[in-house]
């Protein structure tokens, strides 16, 4: 994962993924010059996520899409957008749990805690189906975990931090929303590739290895 992460990017996608991270560090050097203690946190949490992204091998495009999301769920929270906009609250909690839900899933696969995303001589009939169902179930997983941290800032960092059964359930509906869509994207994408997904990193390297032959 070191390796992965000080690699330099070798397509057009990883240069722009890279990008989005250098708008992570830019905000979190804004919030700590311009803001304040809880938006400098909120953003380096924020870059902590950009930094596992760069570690993973992704689908191509994945990476920029979560990135963007992320920033876009913090600056939300620092503009205030939930609290003036009644249906945002919902439309970031269900695109952000998805691409979180996701990124679980390729950091999982990193560590074989399960199912391998490529299996060269071994397609799998089954992976198509099993990778929404892993998807979807971290994504209601993540889903409860924010709620638990939003119910905690409510009680000791901010107490205008919008909490009760009503906004709970809702957002646990939209996360779970988007976990299963972001599944379903990622089953599609298995199910194109014949059971055995490559992952971006590993498709230069096949190919480089094809060509020493």
């Amino acid at each position: 994962m070191i390796d992965a992460l000080l690699r330099p990017p070798e397509t057009r996608g990883e240069v722009i993924a890279d990008v989005v991270r250098v708008l992570g560090i830019l905000s979190v050097a804004g919030a700590l010059l311009l803001l304040g203690p809880v938006e400098t946190a909120l953003f380096l949490l924020v870059l902590l996520g950009l930094l596992v992204a760069r570690s993973l091998d992704v689908i191509p495009g994945f990476d920029t899409a979560y990135g963007l999301v992320l920033l876009l769920a913090a600056w939300s929270s620092v503009a205030n957008l939930y609290a003036r906009i009644s249906w945002w609250d919902l439309a970031i909690h269900c695109a952000a749990t998805g691409v979180l839900a996701a990124m679980s899933y390729f950091l999982l696969v990193q560590f074989n805690a399960v199912p391998a995303v490529r299996r060269p001589h071994r397609p799998s009939r089954s992976l198509p189906l099993v990778v929404p169902v892993l998807v979807l179930s971290l994504g209601l997983a993540l889903s409860v975990l924010w709620e638990m941290g939003e119910w905690w800032g409510n009680a000791f960092v901010d107490g205008s931090i919008n909490v009760g059964y009503g906004d709970t359930m809702g957002d646990l509906a939209a996360g779970g929303l988007g976990g299963l869509v972001s599944g379903v994207c990622l089953g599609m994408a298995v199910r194109r590739a014949g059971g055995r997904m490559a992952t971006a990193g590993s498709i230069p390297r096949l190919h480089r290895q094809e060509t020493d032959r």
